[in-house]
């Protein structure tokens, strides 16, 4: 029995390890590949080798980790069947709704997704997320990433519904409708600080000396950093500014919201601050963090393969790690009874 549980131990550490690179590289891939990718394109004159390399580079960079991706989902979704107390509401949304978007994923490999089926695979990753967070939220030790799940969700949700609102209202000339679009949007940012600050909080572990350096280690450079690249579209900007306003505008996806160019380019550089503390920290909970991190990669963007493809990821490992903290329990009770 000793011998099947340090076998495990050891199995799960190294599955630990795996989707820790699996974050960091889908962390690099999201600041190199829908940041400073586009936002270099126009920069200036005389860098097209750059922009031809940075351009190889993330495309390099994003194939390799989608790959990845999709290898951890389709491993941990094959675990998640065959562990006898996953919810049954899980198994027939959170399973069905991942393999809609892993299927979707690999067909943005080939060429890119239409519209509508960017909506079904932001809806499909939404769903698959909710689901997981219920059964990780009847879970101690996983009640972390079941609150971080579902914030991110129904901040994908809003996030989604305001891009077709704000999408409806240029069309049909609605200014009720933009209006409505800048309250989901701005709801939206809300959802997105619960998750940056469950996270924080998470990482904390209830120390609040560790909150407060944690919470200054992420909120202050990204303040920092949004309030220079805020600047980047004035007349006179340098290129190092330019290039931080372009980069901060792809990676900020509620351009409707009513807040601050600055407040929202801030937004944005925390989620990715907090991300990166989540994949670097030691952390004995590792997979939790993993989850955390890649729920903040995820966040605002379910309609793009790569975060759908790292939302869903997220949502089949949480429960499947509910279900592995509450096994060595049930174990040890047994053995226990048995002596």
């Amino acid at each position: 029995m000793n011998e099947q549980h340090l076998a495990r131990t050891e199995s799960g550490e190294a599955s630990g390890v795996s989707l820790r690179v699996l974050a960091g590289v889908a962390l690099l891939a999201t600041i190199v590949g829908r940041g400073i990718a586009p936002g270099i394109r126009g920069l200036a004159v005389g860098i097209e080798p750059f922009i031809a390399m940075s351009d190889g580079v993330s495309a390099f960079i994003s194939q390799l980790v989608a790959a990845g991706g999709v290898a951890a989902a389709i491993r941990l979704a094959s675990g998640a069947l065959r562990l006898p107390k996953l919810d049954l509401g899980y198994r027939l949304i959170g399973l069905p709704g991942s393999a809609i978007v892993i299927a979707l994923v690999m067909a943005a490999w080939a060429l890119p997704l239409e519209p509508e089926l960017c909506r079904m695979m932001a809806l499909a990753a939404i769903a698959a997320a909710l689901a997981g967070a219920i059964s990780s939220l009847r879970s101690l030790e996983t009640r972390a990433s079941g609150l971080v799940l579902s914030s991110t969700a129904l901040s994908g949700f809003a996030h989604l519904m305001a891009r077709e609102l704000v999408s409806r209202a240029a069309e049909r000339m609605d200014s009720a409708s933009l209006h409505f679009a800048v309250a989901v949007a701005t709801l939206a940012t809300v959802f997105d600080l619960a998750a940056l600050g469950l996270t924080v909080t998470y990482l904390a572990q209830g120390k609040v000396r560790s909150l407060l350096r944690i919470t200054a280690v992420v909120l202050l450079p990204a303040a920092a950093l949004g309030l220079f690249a805020a600047r980047g579209n004035q007349p006179g900007a340098s290129v190092l500014r330019v290039l931080a306003g372009r980069a901060l505008s792809h990676l900020s996806l509620a351009p409707a919201a009513a807040l601050p160019v600055a407040l929202r380019f801030a937004v944005s550089a925390a989620l990715l601050i907090a991300a990166g503390r989540c994949v670097v920290g030691r952390d004995p909970r590792g997979k939790a963090s993993v989850v955390l991190a890649l729920c903040l990669l995820s966040v605002g963007a379910p309609d793009m393969p790569l975060p759908a493809l790292w939302l869903v990821v997220a949502a089949l490992l949480a429960p499947k790690q509910a279900a592995a903290e509450a096994a060595p329990h049930s174990e040890q009770g047994v053995i226990g009874r048995s002596t």
